[in-house]
């Protein structure tokens, strides 16, 4: 199964460099010009800034760390590149962009379906300050192949769901996340986003993530810990973003998420309740 769906999405990817014209819907009432096609294979647009967040795991110690970075993001052809904090920049009043390595497979006024490629960095337990977590197994770094469908409901509401599967088959599952989101627009070049949003895994993913083994259990005193799959996660963000002029755009945004059901009832889980907060500027060519 899992070396069938990884072969699916990289066809999928492969597919989307070789698709027609109508891969890419024009508005309602116009086409698209041969020249507008060659536009989209020649693009080289790119962005590169830095960001500032705070943030918590709800796992583990669940510190509340403060952190700086970079962001980035280009464009080559119809394949886009960028780091989780760039995916609304790159085309800020133009359309989304998710992190990793993606494609676009379709597009129309109401929907749109990407596909794309990313690193889960997983997880150290030696990280943690409480030496109670270093007996637990490494959760392995992998690589997930993501699928996500969007729906414009009307003028200001959208929904999105994206299926995310552990393609190097080291105990990552999958996971389902659903989004709610309500945009209210300031001005042609600021708005901010008010979203809602839901996640679903499989056993596979939620024993990795918050089970503890009997051998895990045996190393740091924990109680054993065996869960199913089902529904873990509930969260709400708002985000204001904002083109200031041609070349720069920023953002700020304020975040909360809670653990739910099983996952909650983990003896990992120790900040069921995380916030989180950030802010980033960054510069696009055009």
């Amino acid at each position: 199964m899992k070396q069938a769906l990884a072969g699916a999405v990289l066809s999928l990817i492969a597919a989307a460099g070789l698709a027609q014209d109508g891969a890419d819907a024009p508005a309602q009432g116009r086409t698209a010009a041969p020249r507008d096609e060659v536009a989209l294979q020649a693009s080289r647009d790119y962005l590169i800034g830095a960001a500032i967040g705070s943030s918590a795991n709800p796992l583990g110690t669940a510190e509340q760390k403060l952190s700086f970075g970079g962001i980035w993001a280009f464009q080559l052809g119809r394949f886009r590149f960028a780091s989780s904090g760039a995916s609304a920049l790159l085309n800020q009043g133009r359309e989304t962009v998710d992190s990793g390595v993606s494609t676009q497979l379709a597009r129309s006024d109401k929907v749109s379906l990407n596909t794309s490629l990313a690193i889960d960095d997983g997880r150290d337990w030696r990280d943690e300050k409480d030496p109670r977590f270093h007996g637990l197994g490494k959760v392995r770094a992998t690589v997930r192949g993501r699928l996500t469908l969007g729906l414009t409901l009307s003028e200001r509401w959208s929904l999105t769901s994206r299926a995310s599967q552990d393609l190097l088959g080291r105990d990552g599952g999958l996971r389902l996340d659903t989004g709610l989101n309500y945009r209210h627009r300031i001005s042609r070049d600021t708005h901010w986003d008010l979203s809602f949003g839901a996640g679903w895994a499989n056993g596979t993913f939620r024993q990795t993530h918050y089970g503890v083994s009997p051998e895990g259990a045996a190393a740091t005193g924990l109680p054993a810990y065996a869960l199913g799959g089902g529904w873990d996660s509930l969260s709400m963000g708002w985000r204001i973003t904002s083109a200031l002029n041609r070349h720069w755009v920023g953002y700020a945004g304020l975040g909360v998420a809670q653990l739910q059901g099983a996952a909650r009832r983990s003896p990992l889980a120790t900040r069921p309740t995380t916030y989180s907060a950030g802010v980033g500027l960054a510069y696009r060519n055009r």
